[in-house]
């Protein structure tokens, strides 16, 4: 029997870049891959893939891992709305394929449903092994896809003007105001006291 593949790449090779890359095994990440077989598939091809993905969790690390498409090249957009989604999509016609689970389906994958549907009384998950193997007994049964055209490019291909903030002194996107961010009170730190530069500003004191 000829072992599973995933976006042509074989499954136990998958499984190393995904430890490698994303840290641990993932159900999440291998459901991304099959979700990408589909969109990808079901697209024409082309050499202006875009991705987004709309959730933080999981598919982004499938998308980095399987396609050309990474956060730090902006050719991978990811959308913090929580939804077990993606499309893939033509930047230059801006038409593609939209891939989601599909949650009438998880009633005939009991492993699958109590992965998907955690509580937050109960942090139990199935074991990988078992878990895999009903994703790839399931495969395409457990999604959903729509042909689909975005409004616009999520990827910023316009030049972003920038410039030194006039606080901190440190370089940001001017778009997003008159000081960067950190000096408007977003700041996620504390600075420590620095003995070459004891007066140095704090950022998050700012505002």
């Amino acid at each position: 029997m000829s072992e599973h593949k995933i976006c042509d790449v074989i499954f136990s090779d998958f499984l190393v870049q995904m430890e490698e890359f994303h840290g641990y095994r993932s159900p999440g990440i291998l459901v991304g891959g099959l979700m990408l077989d589909v969109a990808l598939r079901e697209m024409k091809p082309t050499p202006y893939l875009n991705v987004v993905t709309e959730t933080v969790v999981c598919l982004p690390d499938a998308v980095q891992l399987l396609t050309p498409c990474t956060f730090g090249n902006g050719f991978l957009q990811v959308l913090d709305w929580g939804k077990f989604a993606l499309a893939c999509y033509d930047r230059d016609s801006l038409s593609g394929i939209r891939v989601w689970l599909n949650p009438d389906s998880l009633e005939n994958y009991p492993l699958i449903r109590q992965w998907f549907q955690r509580s937050p009384h109960s942090d139990q998950k199935p074991p990988f092994e078992e878990l895999s193997s009903e994703i790839f007994k399931a495969r395409e049964d457990l999604l959903d896809y729509r042909s689909v055209i975005l409004h616009k490019s999520l990827k910023d291909s316009q030049r972003v003007p920038t410039g030194r903030c006039k606080e901190c002194g440190e370089f940001y996107p001017l778009r997003q105001g008159t000081l960067c961010p950190a000096c408007q009170g977003q700041a996620y730190y504390d600075l420590k006291p620095n003995p070459i530069h004891p007066k140095q500003k704090n950022c998050s004191e700012v505002a």
